[in-house]
């Protein structure tokens, strides 16, 4: 199956994608193309994002184009799906799962392709409308989210050959521990900025002394 073929069953057949790349295990020719592919679509996903930034009819945009900072904004995209392929590659591992790393990263990577293959046209869909079809517009992008949530969800039940309970135990489990990574990744920010403004202060307070 090539690149391509996997990116267009990942839309109607995501349970063929992941059986395939289960079949795929250890063959090193899978492996360069798991790289280059993930790496591909993680610059597709970036630069869809950018373009939904710029391009989005301004009465439907929920980032202003003049306040974007489009690394905060490329952090809201990327953060969440690697936190998850983190999170769930530590659970699977825990509770008797299969996957491997890179299997794990090349699914969930697989995941962003409605996005990347929806988001533009949506974009542009945006041009024809107007403040009042903002309920409209929301729904076609929260779709677009949910469709990335239920493949990952999908991915996880079929890649580790779990049944539905235990589908959404690891699914739990996974939320409670990016929510522990992402505070605890706060958590050290703030205390390395404080100890950063202290260390400051006290060098200031030492030269003015002087």
């Amino acid at each position: 199956m090539t690149a391509l073929k996997m990116c267009v069953m990942m839309l109607f057949h995501p349970i063929v994608v992941s059986e395939h790349i289960k079949k795929q295990r250890g063959v090193p020719e899978f492996r360069r193309l798991s790289v280059i592919l993930v790496l591909a679509i993680l610059a597709l996903a970036l630069a869809v994002n950018i373009f939904s930034i710029y391009f989005t009819h301004y009465p439907l945009a929920t980032v202003s184009v003049r306040k974007a900072n489009l690394l905060l904004e490329c952090g809201k995209l990327f953060v969440p799906v690697l936190t998850w392929v983190l999170a769930s590659y530590a659970m699977t591992t825990i509770l008797d799962g299969g996957t491997k790393m890179g299997e794990a990263m090349l699914y969930n990577a697989l995941t962003l392709v409605p996005y990347v293959a929806f988001t533009v046209p949506a974009v542009l869909l945006s041009r024809l409308m107007d403040g009042g079809q903002a309920g409209v517009y929301g729904v076609i992008t929260g779709g677009l989210l949910l469709w990335v949530v239920a493949l990952m969800i999908i991915g996880i039940k079929e890649m580790n050959e779990y049944n539905a309970a235990k589908t959404l135990l690891v699914v739990l489990l996974t939320v409670f521990t990016m929510a522990v990574i992402w505070a605890t990744a706060v958590l050290l920010f703030t205390i390395s900025s404080q100890f950063v403004t202290m260390i400051r202060e006290v060098y200031y307070e030492i030269i003015y002394r002087m």
